[in-house]
């Protein structure tokens, strides 16, 4: 986990964003190809190899520069871009209230319509949806509960801070779903709040809190009696993700595409919701060890350390099945997924991919893998890729140019 975060500072690239938003992507999209989307690469202005994190929410983006500034792009009608207002951007605008305050972004994190922030004195910040719907009808559905922290259901149109997590060891980590927040401090306990459906917080119910709130089950089972802490959390949609000191993936909140690779040891019955941590069902990885792993909207892909990688979820697995690269690949360095695409990188600047993550390619029509050249598809000889990954239907590479 800590790793994670730590590469961040260090490893730093320029932005080049695609897809099918005409908001999200950083730049000003055309009418022909907001009807056809950027299937190719476009460099986001403005960076010259000095970004250091992205996030790609569904209707919203953000980037961390090797600086600590925070900029956002997107949709901003509750205030998730975090400028003050509630106006849209289509390319990146810096978030003035960090500068402003002499304070460093180390980490972001994009819910549905918000935003957290976790800042390099362990402050945690949240700004954008609160939970207060437009309608008596929608706040009635919704609850009046959204992922800010705050104790209200009130939209933040600027960073605030989650005061109930500053008398607590510091924050180190934070992951956002579409309307929940979790956050890590020093002492691997695990803070949750927002709205709790789906079991999203991984503690056997589905209440909803408007402060943060220490998952008990982590704490009294998990790490007391199983002595099992977390070292890398990862969020998406209505689930999350946990690779665990013992070296498995657990799972919790929503799997309707099976996406948690938690198929019950009978292979009949599949679990929609899985209300506590359960175990992602690892029988096809042999002896070998977990290495990385990322999450999408309806699906996981987990690397081994035997330069395989396995997959599960689109509704068309439910436990990890391995994703048919081709034999004798070189090292994989990367790997990335985001709706309905799973993209593996590998040190020779080879880039394997399906359900066109680009737009180009040759594809192995027994496999459907799809495969080209890092130097190609950003159109530089030393093109290197730091991090892949999308959101929904819109994806992003940092590449070093």
């Amino acid at each position: 986990m800590l790793n994670s975060v730590r590469r961040y500072l260090f490893s730093t690239g320029s932005l080049f964003t695609w897809g099918q938003s005409n908001q999200s992507l950083g730049y000003a999209v055309g009418s022909q190809q907001q009807m056809k989307g950027i299937q190719m690469p476009q460099l986001v202005e403005g960076f010259n190899n000095n970004v250091a994190q992205v996030q790609m929410g569904q209707s919203h983006s953000a980037l961390i520069t090797n600086n600590g500034e925070l900029y956002t792009w997107g949709s901003g009608n509750s205030g998730q871009l975090g400028h003050n207002n509630d106006k849209d951007y289509n390319t990146p605008q810096l978030v003035q209230f960090f500068t402003k305050h002499n304070l460093q972004v180390k980490q972001v994190a994009l819910g549905d319509y918000h935003t957290v922030a976790l800042t390099h004195d362990g402050d945690v910040w949240t700004w954008g949806y609160g939970g207060k719907e437009q309608n008596f009808l929608m706040d009635l559905l919704f609850l009046q509960v959204g992922a800010l922290g705050h104790g209200d259901s009130k939209n933040r149109y600027s960073p605030t801070p989650v005061k109930a997590l500053r008398s607590l060891k510091k924050i180190q980590y934070v992951q956002s779903g579409l309307r929940f927040t979790n956050a890590i401090n020093e002492n691997n306990e695990l803070y949750v709040w927002g709205k709790g459906d789906y079991g999203v917080f991984g503690d056997g119910n589905n209440k909803s809190h408007n402060l943060p709130k220490r998952n008990e089950f982590f704490e009294d089972y998990l790490k007391s009696e199983l002595k099992l802490s977390i070292v890398k959390l990862k969020s998406c949609n209505n689930y999350s993700i946990a690779l665990m000191s013992d070296g498995n993936l657990y799972g919790w909140g929503s799997n309707d595409f099976g996406q948690m690779g938690i198929k019950n040891e009978i292979g009949v019955e599949i679990y929609e919701t899985a209300n506590f941590p359960t175990q992602v069902v690892k029988d096809k990885f042999g002896n070998n060890n977990i290495i990385d792993f990322v999450v999408g909207e309806d699906l996981i892909a987990v690397l081994l350390d035997n330069n395989e990688v396995y997959w599960s979820g689109s509704k068309a697995e439910y436990s990890p099945v391995r994703f048919p690269l081709p034999e004798g690949i070189a090292k994989i360095t990367h790997i990335g997924c985001c709706y309905r695409c799973i993209v593996v990188v590998t040190e020779d600047g080879k880039i394997y991919y399906r359900k066109k993550f680009f737009g180009d390619g040759i594809e192995d029509l027994s496999t459907g893998i799809i495969t080209s050249d890092v130097a190609t598809v950003f159109k530089n000889p030393n093109a290197k890729v730091l991090e892949i990954g999308g959101s929904y239907r819109n994806r992003y590479a940092i590449v070093q140019i």
